[in-house]
């Protein structure tokens, strides 16, 4: 009978029948680690080619994965199903027909334990050493970067969990200078990790080195607190008591191990693709209600389905738009719709990254301890640090189908810890900025825009519900104009009707006058001018002036010389402030031929920009600031648009006013019969006399 092992702890080698078998292409040795770490369970051809290729699938993939598959065959010296199977878009080595060093080391693992239940603990600390020593070096470490990661850092951890488990049995039983000779090069890869470094406490304590032992534990302290902000665990200033006290180390007992089995099985993906929870463990179910209807949002909702089920899509997308413009709303109800083809569970969180003036924050660290506790990973099993905890929430979900719901991101860098590794997961982010970092690692991202006047009548129906009574259509049509199709501000108008003490003409009459607008568009807590406020907040000083003085000129295309103009700096100055209300979605760039060439804004931001410039622009310096805008548009009406483009105006100062403009009546004339016009003394064009 042949005999066949795939070594997976370290470089992927195929041994048969005592042989080595050199696996000279990268494509077959990450498809042979993929279906050997899932052996015996369902592999899907999805995965399997995402593993392989990673995004960049050839356009001959069908045949090319028919002869990863015909060669991986033939490596193993198989006919056509007696070791490799495949077939209605699966792929299953079987477990019978070929070992793994992974198993070999789960079942010395699995003696370890129950050694030491039965109190043999020689006997299974020798098995322990023997099921670590199958480890080569970094598990996988020689297939496609991206392909195997989950499984990679599942291995690592469970590599280490069970280490600390074996040492601490080794240290009930004196085996201290075993420790000492292997615990640096994992501190040294793990600093962090706190169970290593008391059991280096250990160590040193019962060698005599008591003074060793405390100083671990102060530089420990230090490191934490220095690069984490939270000091050492309870577990840690006990065992530093116990030192400094000069108490005995507790023999090892006769108990469960320190880390259960069933705990550890948890860690590891299921059958078929599919996670393997306790009978205890739900399935997580964590999406919020959906609106009932989603009106005028059909062609978004189609793209979400097309770019979320596609094999060559991405894993990640970021709908992205104005405050208020109805971004959660669309995550949750695609989510909610496509929840079927995430059997194994939807997560959600809000991670209030619009809400930081309030005072609350939601970091990386405190959501990666929820989805763990989720998911059925027990709270003493899961890590203090975010790295750990990232990389122990992406092992745990590998080639699981589970749907990630980010709602209301801040930036990239809180998004990214919280990212899945496997291709099976999908993540729908929601953010008032376009998340640029998650963009260029790969991201998709939906702009999200008010709705047309159709949509926005229609939601607005929607909304208000079908009834004789109703109001009329060309009643809904105009409220739904006058809110610019604005989804935040449809709702409200919709609940000011709902409540009766308005009928359609008279909320009609009040949105249309302008001043009062923003103020008849609020209903209890809600309001548009309090959904804007921290995206304006959040803008740089620059960016939020140029926004306020936007106010206060007339709405409508702005071209790109206003800004420089609004902000008495230089035109190239003014491009990031541009940029930054771009960003936040603020101002919309106006293209021509692929080239931005001016800006607009939505008719309610300019409102609440004009109330910004009101509330916080003194009286003269509005004056001044409309009399230099005047000064450079009537300079471009002389000298053409590329006059504004050499302007160089006065640099304003912090707290400083702008300068009058200056335009000098008849200076001395040019030569070629033009006469010069200046403004502020530093800004030449001509004109014909």
């Amino acid at each position: 009978m042949t005999m066949r092992r795939v070594d997976l702890l370290g470089p992927v080698e195929l041994v048969v029948d005592g042989i080595d078998v050199p696996l000279t292409k990268q494509r077959e040795r990450t498809a042979l680690a993929l279906l050997a770490f899932n052996r015996g369970r369902h592999v899907s051809r999805e995965r399997m080619l995402q593993a392989i290729w990673g995004d960049d699938l050839p356009s001959t993939v069908n045949n090319q994965v028919l002869i990863v598959m015909y060669n991986l065959r033939a490596y193993l010296g198989a006919g056509r199903a007696d070791v490799l199977r495949s077939g209605s878009g699966y792929h299953v080595l079987l477990p019978e027909a070929c070992d793994t060093d992974l198993s070999v080391a789960e079942a010395r693992v699995a003696q370890a334990r129950a050694a030491r239940a039965q109190g043999r603990h020689e006997e299974a600390v020798d098995a322990y050493v023997s099921g670590l020593g199958l480890f080569r070096g970094a598990p996988l470490s020689n297939v496609h970067e991206h392909a195997l990661r989950g499984e990679a850092e599942y291995l690592e951890e469970w590599q280490r969990s069970v280490f600390v488990e074996a040492g601490r049995l080794r240290a009930g039983l004196g085996l201290y200078q075993d420790l000492l000779d292997e615990l640096p090069a994992r501190i040294g890869a793990k600093p962090n990790d706190e169970e290593l470094r008391g059991l280096h406490m250990l160590a040193l304590y019962g060698m005599g080195r008591q003074s060793d032992a405390l100083r671990v534990y102060m530089e420990t302290d230090e490191l934490l607190s220095r690069e984490l902000g939270t000091g050492t665990s309870p577990r840690l200033r006990e065992l530093n008591k116990m030192i400094l006290e000069e108490r005995p180390v507790a023999p090892p007992r006769c108990d469960a191990p320190a880390v259960a089995p069933e705990r550890l099985s948890a860690l590891r993906p299921g059958p078929a693709d599919r996670p393997a929870p306790g009978a205890h463990t739900p399935v997580p179910r964590q999406l919020p209600a959906a609106p009932p209807d989603l009106a005028g949002r059909e062609a978004e909702l189609g793209w979400l389905t097309r770019s979320m089920t596609a094999l060559d899509g991405p894993s990640c997308l970021v709908v992205t738009g104005l405050a208020g413009v109805g971004k959660t709303a669309l995550a949750v109800h695609w989510a909610q719709h496509a929840a079927g083809d995430f059997p194994d569970g939807q997560l959600y969180v809000d991670l209030l990254g619009h809400d930081r003036a309030g005072g609350r924050e939601m970091t990386a660290s405190t959501v990666l301890g929820g989805f763990l506790r989720a998911l059925g990973v027990p709270p003493e099993r899961i890590p203090g640090q975010l790295q750990e905890r990232s990389a122990l929430f992406r092992s745990v979900i590998a080639n699981w189908r589970v749907l990630l719901v980010l709602d209301n991101a801040e930036g990239s860098e809180q998004v990214r810890p919280l990212l899945p590794g496997s291709p099976t997961c999908r993540t729908l982010v929601t953010s008032r900025y376009p998340l640029h970092g998650l963009l260029v690692d790969g991201a998709g991202v939906l702009g999200l825009r008010p709705l047309d006047g159709d949509g926005a009548t229609t939601m607005l129906g929607a909304l208000l519900g079908s009834g004789a009574t109703g109001p009329a259509r060309a009643d809904l049509a105009r409220i739904a104009d006058l809110c610019g199709g604005h989804p935040l501000a449809l709702s409200i108008a919709a609940a000011r009707l709902r409540t009766g003490g308005l009928s359609p003409d008279a909320l009609i009459g009040r949105l249309a006058e302008e001043p009062r607008r923003l103020r008849e568009l609020s209903a209890g807590e809600s309001s548009l001018a309090g959904a804007l406020m921290p995206t304006y907040r959040r803008l740089p000083s620059l960016a939020a002036k140029l926004f306020r003085r936007l106010g206060l000129l007339e709405a409508g295309d702005r071209p790109l010389w206003t800004a420089a103009a609004l902000l008495g700096i230089e035109p190239e100055e003014a491009e990031a402030p541009l940029t930054q209300l771009v960003d936040a979605h603020l101002l919309e760039p106006v293209r021509s031929r692929g080239v931005a060439c001016s800006h607009r804004m939505h008719r309610l931001a300019w409102l609440f920009a004009r109330e910004r410039a009101l509330a916080e622009e003194p009286a003269d310096n509005r004056a001044e600031i409309l009399a230099r805008v005047e000064a450079v548009s009537r300079l471009c009406r002389v000298g053409g648009p590329r006059a504004a483009d050499s302007l160089i105006l006065a640099h304003q100062r912090p707290g400083e006013r702008l300068p009058r403009p200056v335009i000098a009546s008849r200076p001395r004339p040019a030569r070629d019969g033009r006469e010069p016009v200046r403004i502020d003394g530093d800004i030449h064009a001509t004109r014909r006399r």
